[in-house]
């Protein structure tokens, strides 16, 4: 699937010349959204076992979230981090030709918030489902990582079911939005979509998470073509 290189240059183009717009809106988009569900995403988050990893960064890539979890993201990040790494996080985001990899071979969108020189994760006190589920133990034993660990003491295996139980009691507080016509709408969209979500406005976040995100990712490539089938 070929990603629309005039969009992602005219785009890229825009982010630099109206960043500081592009930012007020996305800050006070959340500012507005305040706590609403989040007692509960926090309290779903904290019922999955605590993790230690190697902090290799390999798998830090973008990932898909529901809304709720965008905002959690950008509220700590204004409650916990000062004004300048906000500003230098929040462009990183938006940037997403600095961004573009090849990981064992497949298209992928780096993680802007992966600190490669400290190798930790900015927002790992608020990463979202998708983090932290990966590694854990399944129900066969098997893991995606083999360098994750589990701190808390037999902790229940990861199963289908409970993962989706968990995305669906958050799924039920967020956003959805129709990206085929005639189908189901979706609720779950990598952080780029929901930052230009609210720099942009809706329209124009589908079609760059059509024309640019999905390119990007092999993954969201994949999930592209079974949702025209």
């Amino acid at each position: 699937m070929d990603m629309n290189q005039t969009l992602l240059s005219r785009l890229m183009d825009d982010v630099e010349a109206h960043f500081g717009a592009y930012l007020k809106r996305i800050l006070l988009a959340s500012t507005e959204y305040g706590m609403f569900g989040l007692p509960l995403l926090d309290a779903l988050h904290n019922d999955l076992p605590r993790t230690r990893c190697g902090d290799c960064g390999a798998c830090c890539n973008a990932v898909s979230i529901p809304s709720i979890e965008y905002h959690r993201i950008i509220r700590d990040l204004m409650a916990r981090q000062n004004p300048a790494l906000i500003r230098t996080l929040l462009k990183r985001v938006l940037r997403l030709d600095q961004r573009l990899a090849d990981v064992g071979g497949e298209n992928r969108l780096r993680c802007a918030f992966r600190d490669d020189e400290a190798r930790q994760c900015v927002i790992h006190a608020v990463r979202p489902f998708a983090c932290r589920f990966y590694g854990l133990q399944k129900a066969d034993g098997s893991r995606d990582c083999p360098h994750v660990q589990e701190l808390t003491l037999d902790p229940p295996p990861l199963t289908e079911e409970r993962m989706t139980d968990l995305q669906a009691k958050i799924l039920d507080i967020s956003e959805t939005h129709v990206v085929i016509e005639g189908r189901d709408p979706i609720g779950f969209f990598p952080i780029e979509f929901w930052a230009f979500r609210f720099a942009l406005g809706p329209a124009k976040a589908l079609e760059i998470y059509r024309e640019i995100l999905v390119p990007a990712s092999t993954p969201l490539t994949r999930l592209w073509s079974d949702l025209n089938r």
